[in-house]
């Protein structure tokens, strides 16, 4: 007949092995995800590069000074663009239209004119 005490060990045989599958499936399920993961930090390391390359040729000055005569048609500031000093309403002015009923008018009358 078999001892109760070889039962016992045999069954803890049998659990601490199966407990080593689980423990040595596990690690390599860790190991396959930092690999992957490895793998996809390089990758994003590398586009990261790509990035940077292309956003250096994009804002290169000479790029885009011509793209700019190209596209936008700019031209420098004229005189005739500008407007005068007297234009612009001073701060008593404009907070006494404000408080007046009738500052609508008033503040048309403050308005800058027109480009000359």
């Amino acid at each position: 007949m078999i001892r109760p005490s070889t039962i016992l060990w045999a069954s803890a045989v049998v659990v601490v092995g199966y407990a080593m599958f689980q423990v040595k499936y596990e690690v390599m399920q860790q190991e396959d995800q930092l690999g992957r993961l490895k793998h996809e930090i390089a990758s994003d390391r590398e586009a990261v590069r790509v990035l940077n390359a292309e956003w250096s040729f994009l804002t290169q000055p000479a790029r885009l000074d011509a793209l700019a005569r190209r596209y936008l048609d700019l031209v420098p500031i004229g005189p005739k663009q500008l407007g005068s000093i007297a234009a612009i309403p001073l701060r008593g002015q404009a907070a006494a239209a404000l408080s007046d009923p009738a500052a609508p008018a008033r503040l048309a009358d403050l308005k800058p004119s027109t480009v000359r």
